[in-house]
């Protein structure tokens, strides 16, 4: 009995030791973006905003007063051209990998060709790559073909490492479709690629949007390698434009914690209405 009732206490204590380190975060970012500078640099920290206010979230999205750094560019300028960056490369590269990775994953599962298995393990292989030692020789690349600060060479770069883990999860997903559903279609008049848009990639949806969305999410969450490849405002994804926020001698937590609430509502309004399908398709593809 009291090691049952031990065993209890220590369940619920550290289930409550790992929300408070994962809730910790961003309500703290919470509390910040609606507290007043005064209070944000107050000693002890606190967590009740005595005074709480707006004007971090206007300064961010209407008015764009108050912010030192960014090169003289007003905060609410600076926020908005990096959410549409942001919206652009993460569109266009999900858009990208809904497209191929359906087409790659098909052609890994189902056809035969020479150096089939070479080629799967070295597409495979990107996804082992780390990001970090990778910039380097990505940045002399950039630069040679003039992709350096520009939306295109993101796109690429996030298309790039997106695409291996996605065709691994889509081939997974079209193993899992029995042949014999294929071979009725064409034994019907339907060709491949037919078969493959009527039949196949309808039963294969779920794992679909599954995969996009998760290409979705990682492109809009991507740091690292924006902040190496661009340098102006007219590239920059909001992961980057947030660092502006930092200046040499002053931080403006409250602009920053209020364009990082903003930042993260589209990435959770995703997972709350599509968790269904991201349940679904991951559990499908990791069947094979």
């Amino acid at each position: 009995m009291r090691r049952s009732l031990s065993s209890g206490i220590f369940l619920t204590v550290m289930i409550f030791l790992i929300l408070f380190w994962s809730a910790a975060p961003p309500l703290w970012i919470a509390i910040s973006s609606i507290s007043t500078r005064t209070e944000l640099y107050s000693r002890p920290p606190h967590w009740i905003p005595r005074h709480p206010t707006l004007d971090a979230y206007k300064n961010v999205l209407i008015k764009g007063e108050g912010f030192r750094g960014g090169g003289g560019v007003s905060a609410s300028r600076l926020f908005r051209k990096g959410i549409l960056n942001s919206i652009i490369i993460s569109v266009i590269t999900t858009a990208l990998v809904m497209f191929f990775a359906p087409l790659l994953g098909y052609a890994f599962s189902r056809l035969q060709f020479k150096g089939h298995d070479i080629f799967f393990y070295l597409i495979i292989g990107i996804i082992a790559l780390p990001g970090w030692p990778v910039l380097i020789g990505l940045f002399s690349e950039f630069s040679a073909l003039k992709l350096l600060d520009t939306k295109t060479g993101l796109i690429l770069l996030s298309f790039t490492f997106r695409l291996p883990f996605e065709t691994w999860f889509m081939k997974g997903y079209f193993e899992a479709i029995p042949s014999e559903v294929e071979d009725a279609a064409r034994i019907d008049g339907c060709t491949y690629i037919e078969a493959l848009f009527r039949v196949s990639l309808q039963m294969v949806m779920p794992g679909l949007i599954a995969v996009s969305i998760i290409s979705f999410l990682s492109t809009w969450n991507m740091f690292a390698a924006p902040l190496v490849l661009t340098y102006t405002l007219k590239s920059k994804p909001l992961t980057v434009t947030m660092t502006e926020f930092i200046g040499q001698y002053f931080v403006n937590w409250d602009l920053m914690s209020a364009a990082t609430i903003i930042a993260i509502i589209p990435p959770v309004v995703i997972v709350i209405f599509f968790q269904k399908y991201i349940i679904r398709g991951l559990s499908a593809g990791a069947i094979k």
